[in-house]
């Protein structure tokens, strides 16, 4: 099953990139989208150490990072909700997000925030 992929921009990610390091993202390097959703509070950036790769993406482009987004929607019963996106590089340079993943790996749908998601720096 293939994914939509979406061209996007992240300002300031060449700072991180290749460094195998999560980063709060700040405004500016969040994709345009993340930055006008109301419900979204906060964007993380997994920068991909070299050579490493993202299983079952089903793309032969070069995978450069994981986004995790934080959604807060106080009418559901778990406010906090969390998906994931790949991010992957074209070889002219382009960056594409796939479409959201639910498979988070603490949850997708939650009461709270996760305590450790405080520990990441902000980086862009």
């Amino acid at each position: 099953m293939g994914r939509d992929w979406t061209k996007i921009s992240l300002v300031g990610f060449d700072a991180i990139r290749g460094s195998g390091c999560t980063c709060e993202a700040t405004s500016e390097l969040m994709p345009s989208w993340a930055r006008q959703a109301e419900q979204v509070r906060r964007v993380f950036v997994y920068a991909l150490a070299p050579e490493e790769s993202i299983p079952s993406v089903m793309t032969t482009d070069d995978h450069v990072a994981r986004l995790l987004t934080e959604r807060y929607d106080p009418e559901d019963q778990s406010p906090w909700n969390y998906n994931w996106y790949a991010v992957v590089e074209a070889p002219d340079g382009v960056l594409y997000q796939s479409g959201p993943c639910r498979d988070v790996d603490f949850g997708h749908q939650l009461r709270t925030r996760p305590s450790f998601l405080r520990s990441y720096p902000k980086s862009g």
